[in-house]
Order: structure tokens, then sequence, then C-alpha cells
């Protein structure tokens, strides 16, 4: 899993986070060197923090303090069923299905890998969930938010007449040779999970319930012994043991019989300085204190990893704690001593261990999204399933009033006069952090409507030169975007469609005739500025030319010695001699190994070279940009601009692709040949449509167009470097022989392809 995957979703996040400053000796980790801060709304502020030692250790840690508030609430989150296990995100979607809205969470106890059952005490809505022998350190939370470190025992026992025996275990898993007895009920599982003959009561609740400091009068349904596992009957009680266990539990079990009443109860005994009564929600730990009462233990286990943990500070604030490790150059990982004193540095005067090392793991809902989000970077390249998971309920309710707007955003708000711009708004939530349908209660105003005017729909029309502050507000919402508009512009630059090369001059093969469609676009600063095409005026002079309206050019060389096309907008000029020349072959590729092959491809229209100088080239050792690879290759299949131009493409920077380029993209995308780029598990994806396209994404392309797979191993000697997308394709083409490798039998799947070896390899495609 790629835990970049929540990279669109933080766009707008870091839009309302602060970004921390470098603060020098700021921490028992060294120098803080990078991080933000978001306040997620209900009394809880998420902080991401870069640290680096003298010794060049790096650690990075997320964590949410919590202000306790009537908005949300600390809560114990199990999941459907003790038994088993789950991820922090399927948490989160179990809390949404019953209503539990989550804020942000993290992992709690330890448990076991191989029944997913929780090593501690779990007491959710004041219920006792699962219950452990003897005393563990807890975190309890109560209803108004407020929370405890302490530690905690419960005592159970199970009495008739004048018997009483003690019940060890409330929901873990009965095991064979063991004289303790168990208490199951649905919350355990649907069955026992036994593996072995064992003694059965099922009773049923008189009265009573599981709640801390309780008795429950339960009457006797069944009692039984059997080899295996048994269902648990919804709303009832199981009592197991192995019938070879303790002689005085086995007799009382044994002895009774349907129809009896017995009693249960639990005491809850340990705590120090809380009472375990008032916490609605507890979670104990078998990672112990790290703090007590302002001093940090001693005797901690040694070795550096990935932790987490919960602290109370001083103000009664509560610490959700994650630092991630074993992760070089990122985050290595600290002891628990170290854990002991960071928690201590954020000012706890309580705090617990909980499980780390790939448990560890954070994630919350920012304000501005619906989407449960993991913000850390567990170890093992994934969510690991663990027991249980402390939560931030969210109690907020619906407000209707706009809080947070995810616009459609540009890194370019320069205009030239006499264009528009429409805002957009792609996601509205309220302060609540409810999604809503659509702005409303929301005005527009410009301070300089001289420069720009803005309507109350938020379409902005740039009228004169100037810096126009464009604002959108409404009751709790407030935005400004920073627009420049520009009358007059610095230059003009002309690209051809075709190859978006700039055209300083039009060179024709004498006795030819062709037909062309020219770009032009008007700079300040060297910022290009958005323009509607129509703001161009486009002429030609002399007779071997004519332009439209939309710069499209039809040049035929009759003879004559002068000619150009001229381009105009905002009272500047750009003109563009036309010259013909005689044909002859690309001057840069005469000695070339790809020669026949580029001059083969070059007359059939597939690909075009470069004029430098007065020269034709082909620059056949420079890399090929990935829209110029994708046009390379669309040509070669017969494909047109015009053919799939109705398409809408979903990259997040489908505004970076050059006009000349865009309809092969749109078919590519279309057919299926190229799928894109994501850094966080697909949510994002990206064209990067002018950096280098690499070997390995050219094969693959290849490979889509041409079926080529196979599940041979690849035996290039630099076959590991194979990403593993890509390696099943990579083999195919090697066994039909579309690739060779290089002659010291590497592929180097990482390199930049080529523009010489990409034409051989499109050459090679029966298309």
């Amino acid at each position: 899993m790629n835990f970049n995957r929540f990279k669109k979703i933080f766009s707008g996040v870091l839009a309302l986070s602060m970004l921390l400053p470098t603060i020098a000796n700021a921490s028992v980790f060294g120098t803080q060197n990078g991080g933000w801060q978001t306040n997620m709304g209900g009394g809880a502020v998420y902080t991401n923090s870069s640290f680096e030692n003298s010794s060049g250790t790096k650690q990075t840690e997320n964590y949410v303090e919590y202000t306790p508030n009537s908005d949300s609430v600390p809560i114990v989150v199990n999941g459907a069923s003790v038994y088993g296990s789950r991820t922090l995100t399927s948490a989160s979607e179990y809390m949404e299905k019953n209503n539990l809205r989550p804020l942000v969470g993290i992992n709690g106890d330890y448990f076991s890998t191989k029944t997913g059952i929780p090593m501690g005490y779990t007491v959710i809505d004041g219920q006792i969930l699962s219950k452990e022998s003897g005393m563990q350190d807890a975190v309890g939370f109560r209803q108004d938010g407020t929370g405890f470190i302490d530690t905690i025992g419960i005592d159970a026992s199970l009495s008739h007449n004048d018997k009483k025996i003690n019940i060890q275990y409330i929901n873990k898993w009965p095991q064979d040779g063991f004289s303790w007895v168990y208490m199951l009920d649905g919350n355990f599982s649907d069955s026992t999970k036994t593996n072995f003959n064992a003694l059965y009561v099922v009773c049923s609740a008189i009265s009573g319930d599981l709640s801390l400091n309780s008795a429950m009068e339960l009457r006797v349904d069944e009692v039984y012994i059997y080899d295996g596992a048994i269902k648990i009957p919804e709303g009832k009680y199981v009592f197991v043991m192995d019938p070879e266990g303790e002689a005085e539990y086995f007799d009382l079990l044994a002895n009774l019989a349907p129809g009896d009443t017995i009693t249960f109860r639990n005491s809850v005994y340990g705590a120090e300085r809380n009472d375990w009564t008032t916490a609605t929600h507890i979670m104990s730990s078998m990672g112990g204190r790290l703090i007590n009462n302002g001093q940090i233990g001693s005797g901690y286990a040694a070795g550096t990893a990935p932790r987490t943990a919960v602290g109370i500070k001083e103000n009664g604030n509560i610490i959700f704690y994650t630092i991630d490790g074993r992760q070089a150059g990122y985050s290595t990982g600290i002891k628990i001593s170290t854990l002991a004193e960071r928690m201590r540095e954020l000012g706890c005067i309580d705090a617990i261990n909980l499980d780390g090392g790939g448990s560890t793991v954070i994630g919350g809902i920012f304000p501005g999204s619906d989407i449960f989000t993991i913000t850390n970077r567990p170890s093992d390249g994934r969510e690991r399933k663990c027991a249980n998971y402390l939560f931030l309920q969210d109690l907020r309710k619906p407000t209707g009033k706009v809080g947070y707007v995810n616009w459609r955003e540009s890194d370019n708000y320069n205009f030239l006069a006499g264009t528009g711009y429409q805002l957009e708004a792609l996601s509205v939530y309220d302060t609540s952090n409810y999604k809503m349908d659509s702005l409303t209660g929301i005005s527009y105003a410009s301070d300089n409507e001289a420069a720009a005017a803005v309507s109350d729909t938020g379409y902005i029309s740039f009228r004169g030169t100037g810096t126009a502050n464009i604002s959108v507000m409404g009751e709790a919402y407030n935005k400004t975007f920073v627009m420049e508009s520009y009358e007059t512009p610095e230059e003009i630059r002309i690209l051809d469609e075709s190859t978006g090369e700039e055209v300083s001059e039009i060179r024709l093969e004498e006795g030819t005739m062709t037909n062309f469609s020219l770009e032009a676009s008007a700079y300040v600063n060297g910022i290009r500025l958005i323009a509607y095409p129509s703001l161009f005026k486009w002429e030609s002079t002399g007779t071997m030319a004519s332009v439209d309206e939309d710069g499209t050019v039809s040049v035929k060389d009759d003879g004559s010695s002068t000619a150009s096309i001229t381009v105009s907008v905002g009272g500047i000029k750009k003109e563009i001699p036309i010259v013909t020349y005689k044909k002859s072959t690309f001057d840069d590729t005469e000695n070339h190994w790809a020669k026949d092959t580029i001059e083969e491809m070059a007359s059939s229209g597939i690909i075009n070279g470069f004029y430098e100088n007065g020269s034709a080239v082909f620059r056949p050792d420079s890399n090929i940009t990935r829209i110029q690879f994708l046009a390379m290759a669309a040509k070669a299949m017969g494909i047109t601009e015009a053919d799939h131009a109705d398409f809408e493409l979903d990259f997040t920077d489908t505004d970076k692709i050059q006009s000349w380029a865009l309809g092969y993209v749109k078919a590519m995308y279309k057919l299926g040949y190229v799928s894109g780029r994501s850094d966080d598990n697909g949510r994002t994806i990206y064209l990067d449509p002018e950096s280098s396209i690499t070997r390995a994404e050219a094969f693959a392309i290849m490979g889509r167009i041409t079926g080529a797979r196979s599940e041979n191993t690849l035996t290039f000697t630099d076959a590991d470097k194979v990403p593993n997308w890509a390696y099943q394709t990579i083999a195919g083409l090697a066994e039909n022989g579309m690739i060779q490798g290089f002659e010291d039998n590497t592929i180097r799947p990482n390199n930049p392809i080529t523009r010489a070896e990409s034409a051989v390899l499109i050459s090679k495609v029966d298309i």
C-alpha cells in the first residue's frame, strides 16, 4: 500500500494547516526541521513534526492533542467481535456503519496475532467487553471527554447457593489444558472457537448487566460436555472450562441444572487516584506506564521501533501519539524510555505505552474531507490488522454553514484582459465538516473592479491591468483569490500544436505544400497569461501562406520570395517568416545507429524533427517526454487528434498538457494504453506530461498495445530493479523479441528512454 495516497485530500488540508517552523534543539529527538498543524475541529489539533539529531538520525511523529469538550469524546472501538482483528480504516468504517462518526484514531492494546483478541481489559459504553486476569495499567475516558490513566483489575465470580468460583476471563479464547473458567457472550464471536472437549453452561440474563461493580442474575438453560466449538446463542452467556481443570470449578458448573439461578458479580480494584466506575470506555495495555504522576518509570525494554502512546496533560488535555520507525531517511523509531521523555516533553503527567512496531498507525477525517485517511507510514508498508483502537467520536451536528471548500485550484492566476474565469467549488463542507450539496450563503467581491469584476456566481471578468483580490465570504467562511490582469503583455510566443515546439520561422520544403496549426500565448515576466484564443488576431503577408482566425496555416511554395505569419494582441505583434528549403536528412542522425528507422518513421509522418540554426535535427539521444512518446505511439497507430477529442481526462494536471498533445493523450488514456502516475494508492492520478518517460513506463505502454505478457523470469542482470507493475510486460516483450537489453545484459528499467530508442521500439509494433 502506498501511504502517500492521501495527497489529493491533503492538498485541501494543508491549505488549512499551519506550517511549523524549524526550532533548534526543540526536542529529545534533536532539531525540528519540518511539520504542519491542523485544527480538525471537535477540540482536536493534529500535529506532524520531523526531526534530525547531530548524528543524522531522523524521526517523524504524528499526534493529536484533544481538549475535552462536548463536540467529540474519546472512545474504545473493537469492531463487530472481540475475536478477530481489523485495520484502523476498517474500524472507522465500522464506526460509520454504527452511527459513530470517527474524527481521529490510533491503534490500541497488544493482542494475539493468532486470534486478534486484546491482551488486556476492554470496557465500551460502560460494559465489560473483555476481562484479563490480574492488574494492568489502563486509560479510561469519561462521558464528558475527560480521561485518566491508572491501574485496573477486575475480580469476577459466579455463585450458586452457598458455592462461589472465580471467573478469570471474559471474552478470551478458551484453551485446552487450563484450569480457568471463561465467560463468553455475543461480543466474543458467533461461536466459542473452542477446539477441545469442554464443559458448557449456557445462560440467559434475568437482570443486571456487565457494568463495573455490578451483579447479574442468570438462568441456566443448558449444561453439557461437547468436543469442539458451539454457537453462542444471541443475547446469552456461555461459561466454558476444560473438564480436567480445577475440580471445584467443574463441580459447581457440572452440577447446575436447567432452570437454576446463578449470580455473576464483578468488582473493580487497583486504582491509585481515580474511580474506574466514572469511565465509560477503558483500555488497558501490557505496554505499561510511561509516566506516573509526573515521574518517568524505569526498566524499559531496549530497542528502537515505531511507538504508540496516550497521555494526559496537567490541564486535562489528552495526547494521542505515534512515531514512525524502521524507515531509514524518514523515521528510525525510538526506545520506550525515549517515548516516555517525549510524552513528558509534550506536557503529559501520565502516559501509557500502547502496541507499537508494525501496529503503530494514526488517521482521521480532516476538514474538507469525508474520507478517513491514514496519515503516518506504518513500518509494514501497509496497515496491520489489530484488536482495538482509540478514537475520537465526532458528536457535532450539521450546521448548514459553509466551513470548508475544496476549490479547483490553479498554479497560475495571471490573465489577459478580456478573458474570464469561473471559480469552481469541487466539494463543500459545513463548519461541522458535513458534506453539503452546494455553496450556500456565499457572496463574492473584488477590491479592484477596474482590473477584474466578479459576479454573484463567482465568474470573474478581467478588464484592465492590476491586481484584484477576489473575496469569497460566508457567515463562517472567508477565502481570497489573488488575481493578476494585464491589458498589454510583454511578449508573444508561438507553438506548433503538433510538436509543442516554439516556432521562430516556418520552413517549407521546396515545391510542396502543408497545413498545420499554430498556438499563440502571451507572457509577462516569463509567466504565461491565461487567455481566450479569440483575443489573438492572425494575419498573413505574401502569397505563399494563409491563416484563419484559429491559427490554422496553409502554406504552398509558389516561388515567391517573401511571406510571413503575424499574430497580435494587446498592442504587441509577433511575426514569423516563411522560408523554403531543399529536402535533406536530419543533420544529427547521419551516423546514428537508429538512422534508418528514424528516417522511415519521419517519412511516414510519425515523428518530427526540430530546426536549430537552419538545420533539421532529431536529437536522437535526448530524453523523450511522456506526451511526446504518447503522441509518437498514437500516430504510429493511425490515431488522429480528433478521434477522441470529446473525451474528458481526469488527471489532476490536465491543464499542464500542451494543446498539441491533448488529443493524442485523450485517445491513449481512453483506449487504456496509459494510466498516469499516482503516489497515494490511486486516489490522485496525474500525467506529469513534461517529465521524461522511463524505459519501464514506455515498455508498459507497448505491452498494453501489443498484449505482451509472460510469467517467465527475466534474466537481465538488473531484473531486480524492474518495477512489479511492469515485470510481466517486460518479460513478454523480451520473449517476443521486441526488447533485448544492452550489451552488458542490463535492461535499465528506471532510466529515461531516448527519442531514438522510442522510435525503434514503436517501429517494432505490428499495428
